[in-house]
């Protein structure tokens, strides 16, 4: 496909993306939006919503819908779908970007903390993609599901158990959504980052909480991702090029989970 093609490859499409306010979910909103998708953002924080439309909306010209709610809400997730639709008329991809994030010892886990992850990292991914799914299925709709997963989803990491087994459990479901629904036009997958130069990332490196130079000799690229080369896997997973696969996890890492 060529270069101008691709800038219009998602015309006349609708795109929802949750955790849209900042980070990887800004880049993927922007990214949607520049390939002439309607955008609609979720997230909990309204002023960072407010922020990334309105900078979509500079660069676009296109207006960008804003829904404050927390997919850890299960009326939320069909409220959020439910919005979409009724702005745009349709739905045609929807990126479970949103997640919860915190370095917790494994001893430290306590049970309300244990399903506060997996309601965000796992239970919100399922009842948005239900939803969307309700509606695609009841419409005669076809579409795509990317889920944001992690390689912390494959590997174990320090502190960092309750979300290395969300992410695991991300990326079962989705291998099971896509199992039961791809035969009734929803393709569902997901993408699986490194570590990516988001501004909290960044902000690590200044205060001497990462090392960055540790980090990246782990990585045989030699950079670290930035947020755009995850929406890019992200389009690429949600567009007719990739129209013949199905349940996989895509990792965007530059060979750091090797």
């Amino acid at each position: 496909m060529a270069l101008m093609d691709r800038e219009r490859e998602f015309d006349g499409k609708v795109a929802l993306i949750t955790g849209g306010g900042a980070g990887i979910g800004f880049a993927i909103a922007r990214a949607f939006a520049r390939a002439g998708a309607r955008v609609a953002i979720a997230g909990r924080s309204e002023e960072r919503l407010a922020r990334a439309a309105a900078l979509i909306e500079e660069a676009r010209g296109t207006t960008v819908l804003t829904i404050p709610a927390d997919v850890g809400d299960p009326a939320k997730c069909d409220r959020i779908v439910a919005a979409t639709v009724e702005r745009f008329g349709a739905l045609d991809v929807l990126v479970n970007n949103a997640a919860l994030f915190a370095l917790i010892p494994l001893i430290d886990a306590e049970p309300a903390e244990t399903a506060r992850f997996f309601r965000t990292n796992v239970e919100g991914p399922l009842n948005l993609s239900r939803a969307f799914a309700k509606w695609a299925f009841a419409h005669g709709r076809g579409g795509a599901v990317v889920n944001v997963s992690s390689i912390a989803g494959k590997r174990p990491a320090r502190n960092l158990g309750l979300y290395c087994a969300s992410k695991a459990a991300l990326e079962s479901l989705t291998r099971v959504m896509a199992l039961e629904w791809a035969g009734r036009g929803l393709r569902v997958n997901a993408v699986a980052p490194g570590h990516v130069a988001t501004e909290g990332v960044i902000e690590d490196f200044r205060a001497g909480r990462l090392d960055e130079q540790a980090m990246l000799a782990a990585i045989p690229a030699g950079r670290i991702a930035d947020a755009d080369d995850v929406a890019e896997a992200v389009l690429f997973l949600a567009s007719e090029r990739a129209r013949h696969i199905v349940g996989h996890v895509l990792t965007v890492d530059g060979g750091e989970g090797m």
